[in-house]
């Protein structure tokens, strides 16, 4: 009995260290994963933002679409090489094609061009012909209406310059294309 009474008397103060060093230890660690959140968390900044309101409406041929009142350019901004930007392009959009036809899409490319160049970057995931913003949808009416929205990401590959961010349309088909009440955001 007088063993168990020594035993206890040295297990309780090493019991308040214990459990001392294990409210230490979840600080710490409480502190670890805050600081890890902090640093991985992402933030852009939006350097340009425009909108136009109403509809624009082009032919199958394809057109420079008006971003922001009749201009169908950015401001220009300056990019360093390779430095990565965001371009947000939304629109409500529609296909007017033939009765039945379901398949005439939409295919906007978002272009960054050099201001002082010229040189024209197409911006993934835009490039080529085979990405459709909006579709047809079977009645030969302007109807059908969608609002839609495209990120494309610039910068990466592309020279020191200054920069304006265009929007080029086309169809896939015959038929008629409408945008309307666009916005334009570019962000890093």
């Amino acid at each position: 009995m007088w063993g168990l009474r020594a035993l206890l008397t040295i297990i309780q103060p090493l019991r308040g260290i214990i459990m001392a060093i294990k409210s230490l230890l979840r600080r710490l660690a409480l502190v670890g994963a805050l600081g890890v959140m902090a640093a991985s968390q992402a933030s852009a900044h939006s350097f340009i933002a425009v909108s136009r309101m109403g509809n624009f409406t082009f032919p199958a041929a394809g057109a420079m679409v008006p971003i922001a009142g009749a201009a169908v350019v950015t401001p220009i901004f300056a990019n360093p090489a390779n430095a990565r930007f965001i371009v947000s392009y939304n629109a409500e959009c529609a296909v007017a094609a033939a009765a039945g036809n379901t398949s005439t899409w939409m295919d906007i490319d978002v272009r960054a061009i050099n201001a002082v160049t010229g040189a024209v970057f197409t911006l993934t995931p835009t490039a080529g012909g085979l990405d459709a913003f909006c579709t047809s949808n079977g009645t030969a009416a302007n109807d059908g209406w969608q609002r839609v929205v495209v990120n494309a990401i610039g910068g990466v590959g592309m020279p020191a310059g200054n920069y304006r961010i265009q929007i080029r349309a086309r169809l896939s088909g015959a038929g008629t294309g409408h945008l309307g009440d666009t916005s334009l955001i570019v962000s890093r």
